[in-house]
């Protein structure tokens, strides 16, 4: 039977609601990522074209004279990190999205709610190739129909899922300040990356909860979770009080989206 609905509980004690992304959603995804796909390859045909490298116009014989070896193969390497590239590098960096996934408004999330890492990306990716056989996602398609959480092989296989993108309430915290009044004292503005909504609202709600635990309990989690940020964040300064430091980066986020 097909769920709709997943429940994720993070480490942080915090349970997400997921809905399923729909077969039809992902197919129309991988048709729109096809066709940026095809641009960009047809971008560098008629530059290289135009650069006198390649004749367009001649016949398949008269392309092979005119170009060595070593551009024959070159073509073949850049058609393959085009075509098995694109996925993987845009899935690093919009965190589990391609720009098919955005407009469609769908994302990958590992099965424990986390955004996949570069190895899950690969794997996920690169068995493409079975879920793609014999035409145009024929396998993962038919897989995905009858899987209970519309999974191809690959996610299957890597331990991912597809769900439709969640807006979360990131209204100001309800918790008592513990920084200085100053605007100045209480920014940290100095990110070079991005939170993305989950993790400010698991900051929130963390904030928001933390008095309700024991302080030893608040402090190992939130040691693990400023830990977490720090590195995703890319952030160099040593977490002396890891509450603060959470609210720092909450905060400082908050002062970036009004400018």
């Amino acid at each position: 039977m097909k769920k709709e609905l997943i429940e994720i509980e993070t480490p942080e004690k915090i349970i997400f609601s997921y809905t399923i992304s729909s077969t039809g959603a992902r197919i129309v995804s991988y048709t729109i990522d096809g066709i940026v796909q095809l641009i960009v390859i047809g971008i560098l045909v008629l530059i290289v074209s135009s650069a006198g490298i390649v004749d367009v116009s001649g016949s398949y014989s008269g392309f092979m004279r005119e170009m060595s070896g070593l551009l024959v193969a070159f073509a073949f390497l850049v058609y393959f990190l085009i075509q098995w590239g694109y996925f993987i590098l845009f899935e690093v960096i919009m965190e589990g999205q391609s720009p098919g996934k955005k407009l469609m408004r769908i994302r990958v999330i590992k099965t424990n709610g986390e955004s996949p890492d570069l190895p899950t990306i690969i794997l996920r990716n690169l068995l493409r190739a079975v879920d793609a056989f014999p035409v145009y996602n024929l396998v993962g398609g038919l897989v995905s129909i009858i899987d209970s959480k519309s999974r191809r092989i690959g996610d299957i296989i890597s331990g991912t899922i597809v769900v439709r993108e969640t807006m979360f309430n990131l209204k100001e915290p309800d918790f008592i300040t513990l920084l200085k009044s100053s605007r100045e004292e209480t920014a940290f503005s100095l990110y070079t990356h991005k939170l993305n909504e989950e993790d400010l609202y698991i900051l929130r709600r963390f904030l928001n909860e933390k008095n309700k635990l024991p302080s030893g309990k608040q402090f190992e989690i939130g040691l693990k979770l400023a830990q977490r940020i720090k590195h995703k964040l890319h952030i160099t300064e040593e977490i002396t009080n890891p509450v603060i430091f959470i609210e720092r980066v909450y905060r400082g986020h908050a002062d970036e989206d009004k400018k």
